[in-house]
């Protein structure tokens, strides 16, 4: 069976929600039509920004550029402020737009500013990770709780956003733009089809409760909503975390060392069902092990085989709560000494939790396993050519410098 294949980033519509319901809260009273489109139009742009990094990400090589520049600098604090600043220029530099911030400055810029802010906050969530304090921290943090499509946040945003339009027809597309996001996720079977059953009472509920509210009541729901979903999420990461390292224990052989790493994604719309992949190393026998599993936080409720993503039972394995198999065993010493006389592959580690080297290439297994469907396989270099090295590589902290030793972090 192939390897499953993991989403890399958190997609632009929750982004887009979250800057429209911010939007909400920021409008003055009273804000006139133009007003009021500037406000949006602000908070979306700002809350999706960040992303503007994919436009420089060419100023290295593939896919060292990709992996290294997104999520780069433009994703930090200091990034932030520096897209504050551009934006106040080009606000500054149209005669328009600056006579309709002037009404109400002190809005528009915390609407502008929090809107940037909640771009690496969001983005801070999943197994991809974010290194928010460059430069005087450039390690990366990873909050592995929510998964990159995730439609509870669609509908819990997305329902308010839809009541908040201001006129029948916008409310009517965005409305079912809401509904067909989750059904296209069970058209790909990305989700199950019971999950539109909860996700469609939620909805309602929420759309019941709200429709007689003022625009700004809806929107703080919404994001109080989102906000106690999330901080469940978290909450049921470290419930996961704890049932991987139960699980991972009770079928690992007895030289398989110690667990350095374990990466979770819920799935999606089913906050009980987790996939996992663990990193063990073992320095006597020279070897790092990365071991898939699928988690059922409550198996007694809810069966293994609802969760899991491979259909057969692998021998041996925890049957309880959770599924593990062996996905790669790697060599440490080979890992190291490509990392000391390859420069790029020392720039790919940059990035890299889950590193799995193959004869030709190296990729991350947090995305799927070796072949084009994974964005992070980069082919190894001939050694003669790999010494001339790739060009403006951000030097984030290794993810896997508990791997490799502290010899490569500087």
């Amino acid at each position: 069976m192939g390897e499953p294949v993991t989403f890399h980033a958190v997609e632009n519509i929750t982004h887009s929600l979250v800057g429209a319901t911010l939007a909400e809260l920021a409008l003055p009273a009273g804000a006139r039509p133009a007003q009021r489109r500037l406000f949006f139009f602000a908070g979306i742009l700002a809350a999706n920004l960040p992303d503007g990094d994919l436009l420089y990400s060419r100023i290295s090589p593939p896919p060292l550029g990709y992996l290294l520049h997104h999520r780069g600098h433009t994703h930090t604090l200091v990034g932030c402020a520096v897209l504050g600043i551009a934006g106040w220029l080009l606000t500054w530099l149209i005669p328009p737009v600056r006579r309709l911030v002037a009404e109400s400055p002190r809005q528009f810029w915390a609407l502008v500013s929090v809107a940037l802010a909640s771009h690496v906050v969001l983005d801070s969530w999943n197994s991809y990770g974010v290194h928010p304090f460059w430069p005087f921290d450039n390690r990366w943090y990873y909050g592995d709780a929510i998964y990159i499509l995730d439609p509870w946040l669609w509908v819990l945003l997305g329902v308010v956003v839809a009541l908040n339009a201001r006129t029948r027809l916008r409310r009517v597309v965005l409305g079912l733009g809401v509904i067909a996001l989750p059904v296209a996720l069970v058209w790909f079977r990305m989700i199950p089809a019971g999950a539109l059953v909860a996700l469609a009472v939620i909805g309602a509920v929420l759309g019941a409760a709200t429709y007689r509210r003022a625009p700004r009541v809806r929107s703080t729901a919404a994001l109080g909503s989102a906000a106690l979903y999330v901080a469940a999420m978290f909450g049921v990461s470290h419930i996961a975390r704890d049932v991987s390292l139960a699980s991972i224990r009770s079928v690992q052989g007895a030289a398989d060392g110690d667990i350095v790493d374990v990466i979770l994604n819920p799935n999606p719309a089913v906050p009980l069902c987790w996939s996992a992949l663990s990193i063990e190393k073992s320095d006597a026998r020279d070897e790092y092990v990365l071991r898939r599993g699928n988690l059922a936080l409550l198996s007694g409720w809810l069966p293994l085989e609802v969760c899991a993503t491979r259909a057969s039972t692998v021998a041996g394995a925890s049957r309880s709560r959770g599924e593990w198999y062996v996905s790669a065993r790697q060599s440490l010493s080979g890992l190291k000494a490509r990392a000391k006389e390859d420069c790029w592959v020392q720039g790919w580690l940059r990035f890299g939790r889950a590193p799995v080297m193959t004869n030709d290439d190296i990729v991350d297994y947090r995305f799927g396993g070796e072949g084009r469907g994974n964005f992070t396989s980069m082919r190894l270099l001939d050694p003669t050519l790999a010494k001339v090295c790739p060009a403006h590589l951000p030097r984030w902290g290794m993810p896997r410098a508990d791997l490799l030793g502290t010899a490569l972090e500087n």
